[in-house]
């Protein structure tokens, strides 16, 4: 009987599902962080209490797009925000929990995320 090339096989083998870790465990996608920087906002997320998986990616978007708006300047602190911003969170929370999530970092991964953070502070 004549041998079956490995690519062969390897194209009658059955998909893989997905694991109960991948769908438990969400990776943080904050574009412009290096995979190791991604490694450590995933453990600061697993080892803090007031953070979930996905808490940081979440506050980093929640800013972006808040500094992308053309009508940011128009968040009243003092009446808890705008109507817009009601339903999805303060910015300024999320941006209190991007410094926090900085401070818990090392100075080196700190360093890519703040880079990030200040590129958005100066479009502020």
């Amino acid at each position: 009987m004549p041998r079956r090339r490995p690519g062969r096989v390897r194209a009658e083998l059955p998909l893989r599902r997905q694991t109960l870790r991948q769908t438990r465990d969400p990776r943080p996608i904050i574009p412009g962080l290096s995979p190791a920087a991604l490694a450590e906002v995933r453990r600061i997320e697993r080892l803090k209490n007031y953070l979930w998986p996905g808490s940081v990616e979440s506050a980093f978007i929640r800013w972006r797009a808040f500094v992308h708006q053309p009508n940011r300047r128009l968040w009243d602190y003092d009446q808890a925000g705008c109507t817009e911003w009601a339903c999805c969170g303060d910015p300024a929370q999320s941006r209190d929990h991007l410094e926090a999530v900085m401070l818990s970092m090392s100075r080196r991964r700190a360093r890519e995320l703040r880079t990030l953070v200040k590129a958005l502070d100066d479009d502020y």
